[in-house]
């Protein structure tokens, strides 16, 4: 008897609420375990994407689908099914071994999800004591679950394995199920609609924006920063973490602010974060959890008021949750159909600009020639042996190179990963931009609703909304005055100007010779040195020198003869061996000559098929 009556009080509205942060948190709870499933169920693209498409179109669908029949139903029999549907589902989810019926369950959850996320709204007011308390309490959760996701799947994937990330929400969806036997719910009616019965349009339209910008603030980040930036399912998620943290300390602020001038600044502060992702100065967990956590702000200031008014109007309580949930989940797929072409247009030319990067690194790095080839070789065995969902461990060939203890070898090694993640990076930039306008964009219903309320809004900022404000325009300045907006930028040299000598010996001057030929070559065809070379390596991915192949033998010939006859002129050959190379220059084939470039090129075609695989594979989550 004292269970029962604990759990019709707000221990039931907290078990309910639970629930309700776990159907919104599967919008992205599993971001973290695509490469997981891309690799052990021998997933597509296209078909890997459709586990986080699913769920989310679904909802988005199902949640206006339902309204006539939330309008008429008790809501605890439609609660209890959808979480006994999502129940289920979860389970089957956590047990399958193709990627089809994983799918279809997906879809399947988010039906259930659907249905418990629109009718659980009335169930928690009724639980909390008041509907304003419930409404409360509901938004809250949604708010929570939405940015928690890719943290706690971030967790789980690396405590367990992908499959932990439905098998874990099932005892959650269980313990929800036990409320919804008090008599006093399952005697709640459906609640009879205010004057026009409407759920207010301003509000759930900020909803869409807001939600769209989010795509941003989890999807974008979570794969940049785990997949591009190689910190792991665990390490990434404590980075993300910072965003639920600060979304939960704004709360404070948002009745002190004011409620429309609040959301406003929430939205320009989300757009700030984005920005500032957009433009970081480097390679850096830390910058990315700062840029988070003014994400975090903006999100908290602008979606609780938000979601508050779109379940607070004169449709039924129910009606008004279905319509909340469903603009969120329409602003997650709208957006995702947006970023998604633009993200993957843009990663495939990061990947040209890390392949031309990361060959000029190979083709200048410190290293003698007996030492750079067999690690070029070894870097090539690398990309072969890792497996598909993976990013390639290419510092690890370098440590086993001496990377401890030689400084070249060191140097190597941080500058061809940093080329190839800084490109990358960059190929992230656009997608934060058109999240950064989706969040601006919730400025524009945020205004109109404020008006339709008739309030203006105050004309100095509370200060610690303008303290935020500040802080958020200070970093956006200082990643783009740090170098943010030429991170991962062509770094190609002009094969035309005169190249710096690097070290000395006879081992240096051979080198210098083939790198000298090579840039007389491309200065002749019009090309960059790396270009030239990528064009010795088939299928490397990158356009090929616009020219027939006998006019760029003889300009390579011609560029190898010059920089053999410079280096004996300055005294770095002696002239024997100055007439040997020429005559080798004038006779062997090319691609003979420069078979380190030939190396070379091979490794770098291998670094674009990181984009075009690896990266773009796990990726895939965010492909409709």
């Amino acid at each position: 008897m004292a269970a029962a009556r604990w759990l019709e009080g707000r221990a039931g509205a907290a078990l309910l609420a639970a629930a309700v942060a776990l159907a919104f948190a599967d919008s992205s709870i599993v971001m973290l375990g695509l490469p997981e499933i891309y690799g052990e169920l021998e997933a597509s693209i296209p078909g890997v994407s459709l586990v986080i498409t699913a769920y989310n179109l679904v909802v988005a669908v199902a949640a206006f689908a339902v309204l006539p029949l939330v309008r008429r139903a008790r809501p605890a029999p439609v609660a209890a099914a959808g979480l006994a549907v999502f129940l289920a589902a979860s389970l089957a989810c956590g047990l399958v071994d193709a990627l089809e019926p994983l799918v279809a369950l997906r879809a399947v959850q988010g039906l259930g999800g659907a249905l418990l996320l629109a009718a659980s709204l009335p169930l928690i007011g009724a639980l909390a004591g008041s509907a304003a308390s419930g409404r409360a309490i509901w938004g809250l959760a949604g708010t929570l679950g939405a940015v928690l996701g890719p943290a706690a799947g971030g967790l789980l994937t690396e405590l367990f394995d992908w499959r932990a990330i439905f098998i874990a929400q099932a005892p959650v969806a269980l313990a929800a199920l036990a409320p919804l036997a008090a008599p006093r719910l399952r005697a709640l009616g459906p609640e009879p609609a205010g004057p026009g019965g409407r759920a207010p349009l301003w509000p759930n339209v900020g909803l869409v924006f807001a939600f769209g910008a989010l795509v941003g603030a989890l999807f974008l980040a979570v794969l940049m920063i785990v997949t591009v930036w190689g910190l792991g399912p665990l390490p990434g998620a404590l980075v993300v973490s910072v965003l639920p943290v600060a979304a939960v300390a704004v709360h404070p602020l948002v009745g002190r602010a004011g409620v429309g001038q609040g959301a406003a600044a929430g939205a320009v502060l989300l757009a700030a974060g984005l920005v500032a992702l957009a433009f970081p100065p480097a390679v850096s967990a830390a910058w990315a959890a700062a840029a988070l956590a003014v994400c975090g702000a903006g999100f908290g200031l602008l979606v609780p008021p938000l979601t508050a008014a779109s379940v607070g109007g004169a449709a039924a309580g129910a009606v008004a949750g279905a319509v909340s949930v469903g603009a969120r989940h329409v602003g997650l797929v709208a957006a995702l159909a947006v970023i998604a072409p633009v993200l993957a247009v843009q990663l495939d030319d990061a990947g040209d600009r890390a392949t031309l990067n990361a060959t000029g690194v190979i083709l200048d790095a410190r290293l003698p020639l007996q030492q750079k080839v067999p690690v070029s070789l070894d870097l090539a065995q690398e990309f072969e042996r890792t497996p598909r969902g993976a990013v390639p461990d290419l510092g690890r060939v370098f440590d086993e190179a001496g990377a401890a203890d030689d400084d070249d070898v060191r140097g190597a090694r941080d500058r061809l990963v940093g080329a190839i993640e800084e490109a990358l990076t960059r190929g992230f930039r656009w997608g934060y931009l058109v999240a950064a306008l989706f969040a601006l964009l919730a400025v524009v219903p945020v205004a109109l609703w404020s008006r339709e309320r008739g309030r203006a809004p105050p004309r100095r900022p509370h200060p610690a909304v303008a303290a935020l404000l500040v802080a958020a325009a200070a970093l956006v300045a200082g990643g783009v005055a740090g170098g943010g907006a030429d991170l991962g930028a062509d770094s190609t040299a002009d094969p035309c100007a005169p190249r710096a000598r690097q070290g000395g010996g006879f081992d240096a001057a051979v080198q210098g010779v083939i790198l000298d030929g090579l840039a007389g070559g491309a200065c002749e065809l019009g090309v960059t040195r790396e270009q030239l070379v990528l064009s010795f390596a088939p299928d490397v991915g990158i356009d090929r020198v616009p020219t027939d192949p006998s006019t760029v033998e003889r300009a390579v010939r011609a560029g190898l003869v010059r920089s053999i006859d410079d280096a004996e002129e300055r005294g770095s050959l002696p002239g024997v061996v100055a007439d040997l190379l020429r005559a080798m220059a004038r006779r062997a084939p090319v691609e003979e000559l420069i078979r380190g470039g030939g190396e070379v090129g091979d490794l770098a075609g291998r670094v674009r098929d990181l984009d075009a695989g690896d990266v773009l594979d796990a990726l895939g989550g965010l492909l409709p």
